[in-house]
Parts: C-alpha cells; structure tokens; sequence
C-alpha cells in the first residue's frame, strides 16, 4: 500500500520539532529519559489534535556505538554523542528519521566520520530508483564508507520502506531481492558505529520516482547544526 507523500511530509512536521526541541534543550546533566521527554512534548504540540505516537532510538555517549535503543537513565556528559532515530505516525501514516546530536566540538575523526556518512547518503540518493532490485542498493553505499576508511563499520542495512508501518520491506539489505517501485516511499539511514565508543546515523525520507528520489524532509544535514552544548 503505498502513502501520499504530502501525507508523510506532514509526519515529518512532527520529526523537525522534536529535533528542534533537542537542539535547544537538551544539555549535559541531562538523561536519555529526559530527551524523550522533550521529544514526546513536541510531537504532541504538532499532532495534538490527531490520533498519533512515536518510537525510536535514545542512545547517547558509548551507548551510541551500539546502533540503537530505548532511552535509559544514562546522563550526557561533555563530548558525547546522541543518536535520535525518529520514527512518528500522524493520522494512519509514519515517518522515519534520524539525526545525531553533538555535545560538544567533535574530533577530527568523528568529522571525518560524519562526512563519509553524509556522502554514502548521497550514493544511497544516487542509486535508488523505480525499478532498482532493494538487495543492490547498499554495496555502493559500503563502498563510499570504505573508501573513506570506515566500511566495516556499518552492520545494518542502508534503508528501507516507510508508509503505513515504520519499518516495510523491501529494504536496502543482502538477499533482499524485492523492486523499488515509483511512488514507494523510502529512507536512507547510513551511520558509522565504533563500539563501546560512540556512534552515528542520518536518515532522511524519499519519495522514489522513475528517475530517482525526491527528498521529502528537508532539514539540514550539516553537522555544525547538530553541535549543541550547555550545561544546567
């Protein structure tokens, strides 16, 4: 089944204020459980008056190296990262994004980190289109990490399709063998993952054409954006 784009682009209002509402609030001294707690607030002030919920990833600091999970009691501390992997239904259609938040100035090799991730992205957005077999979509993807020295260091898959559920087949993974089809909507969701050290991902949704994809969330990418500080 698939969804209108003007229906997810609505969904993703919800994605921008939650992000917006991290990049201003949240601060050292802070848990995982209160960045849920400022998500959850600027979800509902988009979707108030909507059927509608979210889930997601909350990690931050050494627990972003293990990709994913729910928010804990862990406290942000200076140099720590945060992944915020969004996914929220408005009416009877999801969104799926992700963004990773920076408390502080990153190293030279997290720089480097991000940038190679933006640029598998860009490989992603230069690949999938109507027709395309799911399972082809991530190899060039993994080739743009590696040659940037960072290849082995995203296990998941490369995307998937969103609409009526967050996550929907065929994804951008081996063995998957399944067509992108025009009108499909779909993410891009590359990261870099060092364990017990830190992690990160971008996501980004895509409305896929004959020609290849349009992005329907458009909201910066750049990691001077996403470099946020404070404490209380």
């Amino acid at each position: 089944m698939k969804v209108s784009p003007d229906d997810v682009k609505r969904s993703l209002e919800a994605n921008r204020e939650a992000y917006e509402a991290i990049r201003s609030g949240l601060c050292t001294g802070m848990t995982e459980r209160d960045a849920f707690a400022l998500v959850a607030a600027a979800v509902d002030r988009v979707c108030v008056d909507e059927p509608h919920e979210f889930i997601g990833d909350f990690v931050g600091g050494v627990r972003t190296g293990s990709i994913e999970g729910p928010p804990t009691d862990y406290v942000f501390k200076a140099g720590d990262l945060f992944i915020l992997d969004l996914s929220v239904r408005r009416g009877e259609v999801w969104s799926d994004t992700c963004r990773t938040f920076f408390l502080g100035e990153p190293t030279p090799r997290q720089r480097e980190a991000y940038a190679a991730v933006l640029a598998c992205q860009d490989e992603g957005v230069q690949t999938v289109r109507a027709g395309v077999v799911a399972s082809s979509v991530r190899p060039p993807m993994i080739d743009v990490l590696a040659a940037r020295g960072f290849g082995d260091l995203m296990p998941h898959h490369g995307g998937h399709l969103v609409g009526p559920e967050p996550y929907m087949k065929p994804a951008f993974e081996d063995g998957c063998d399944g067509i992108v089809e025009a009108g499909d909507v779909c993410t891009l969701e590359p990261g870099v993952y060092v364990s017990g050290e830190w992690g990160m991902r971008v996501e980004n949704d895509y409305l896929v054409t004959a020609d290849g994809v349009e992005n329907l969330f458009d909201y910066p990418r750049d990691i001077e954006y996403f470099i946020i500080g404070g404490s209380r």
